[in-house]
């Protein structure tokens, strides 16, 4: 499954950069996908997590801009998995965050989202579901108007297993205007 979604980010953010002579405007919908790289903190349900996951991680997500410097985001997320001496760990979930963006230079800008995130997991000693904050930072830089990079580190926060592990992603990734 993991594979499939990794083809489909990997297909997705292609299509958005060849889309790029869309008509775009400040405010509107839009749509990404970020490719990236898991890293668990915590332990997890027995598993001893406290290192990088393996293989790729991912998301897809539309939105819409509110103004120039706010928008709502919602989407799927792929977490990676972790093969550790002590278990296995695989996780995937869905978001909606609000994003800010602040303008640094010419077509640079920082960017901050907070929100609630639903996340599944699946470990060696069972699987559990839960909900929590998500929060992260980035850098977007506009190639145009219609197209933009993305880089960002998230940190995802849900209840499992009686636990509040952290997960954090570092992705990179195609935002494209409607």
């Amino acid at each position: 499954m993991t594979t499939r979604l990794n083809l489909s980010l990997l297909t997705l953010c292609a299509a958005l950069g060849c889309a790029a002579s869309l008509p775009a405007r400040a405010e509107g919908f839009y749509a990404g996908g970020e490719l990236g790289s898991p890293s668990y903190r915590d332990d997890i349900n027995g598993v001893n997590a406290g290192s990088s996951g393996t293989g790729a991680s991912g998301k897809v997500y539309g939105g819409y801009q509110l103004n120039p410097n706010v928008a709502v985001e919602a989407g799927g997320m792929d977490l990676g998995h972790v093969d550790e001496a002590t278990g296995k760990i695989k996780g995937q979930g869905l978001f909606v965050d609000l994003v800010g963006s602040v303008p640094i230079a010419q077509d640079w800008s920082v960017l901050g989202r907070v929100g609630a995130a639903r996340a599944d997991l699946e470990t060696s000693n069972g699987d559990d579901h839960g909900a929590g904050l998500d929060y992260g930072a980035g850098v977007q830089y506009k190639l145009n108007s219609n197209v933009s990079l993305r880089g960002e580190w998230e940190n995802y926060r849900v209840a499992v297993f009686d636990e509040h592990p952290n997960i954090h992603q570092y992705s990179f990734g195609v935002k494209l205007g409607f």
